[in-house]
């Protein structure tokens, strides 16, 4: 029986010392200052993944009744950007504990991976790196959120633990959708703000909600993710 969800939801800036996983824009750098870090690929090992390489769209499906979460852009005139060409998995994630033993949850799947349900000849999938700057750039993908605006990013409510695929090449992880353990987590997400001036690098920005999962609470609608900064 899948737990519920009761949010008490508190916007904070983002703090530490470990970079997220926020990937520039097409053609920029930038430093990161927020910790923890975004869930990094499952077990490090091989999953097909190369540096600079596109993704399908990850974890933007929900399922029946499955919440949403509620990006807010409090900035009055700066738009707010979010890198999703891998996918909402770098960019909305969560944890639980205190910096620097908090542990990172997925809350989306991992670039360039499979359900375990999936048939055998899709449990380790091969994705293609682009050739040229201009593959890369044709393949990038991009939402933003204008100044004063929301963007709903929906969820199905599960986490994503995963495990060595059966029967799969060397290195490969498949994924299995479980409702999270009871317990206090922090939802962090994670953008970009535009440069202030040309040449610049863009500015990462970062917020936090706590979230408390239990049994006995009715299951969220909208888990909002405040930006003000």
């Amino acid at each position: 029986m899948r737990r519920l969800l009761s949010i008490a939801l508190v916007a904070a800036a983002c703090g530490g010392s470990k970079p997220p996983v926020n990937e520039p824009l097409p053609g920029e750098s930038h430093e990161t200052t927020s910790s923890p870090a975004a869930p990094d690929a499952p077990g490090g090992g091989d999953t097909g993944m190369r540096p600079g390489e596109p993704t399908p769209d990850a974890g933007v499906a929900p399922l029946p009744g499955g919440p949403s979460f509620e990006i807010l852009n409090g900035s009055k005139s700066e738009v707010l950007n979010f890198g999703t060409t891998k996918g909402w998995g770098p960019l909305i994630f969560a944890y639980t504990g205190k910096p620097p033993k908090a542990k990172s949850v997925i809350l989306f799947e991992s670039y360039c991976t499979a359900s375990c349900e999936s048939a055998p000849e899709a449990l380790c999938p091969e994705c293609k790196a682009p050739e040229t700057k201009q593959e890369e750039l044709a393949m990038a993908k991009l939402e933003s959120v204008p100044a004063g605006g929301m963007l709903k990013v929906p969820w199905d409510g599960k986490i994503r633990v995963y495990e060595k695929a059966a029967g799969g090449k060397k290195g490969c992880k498949c994924f299995r959708s479980v409702d999270p353990p009871e317990g206090t987590y922090t939802v962090k997400a994670c953008g970009l703000r535009p440069p202030k001036e040309p040449g610049k690098p863009s500015l990462p920005v970062c917020t936090e909600t706590p979230v408390t999962v239990g049994p006995g609470a009715p299951m969220p609608r909208v888990i909002t993710l405040s930006f003000t900064k």
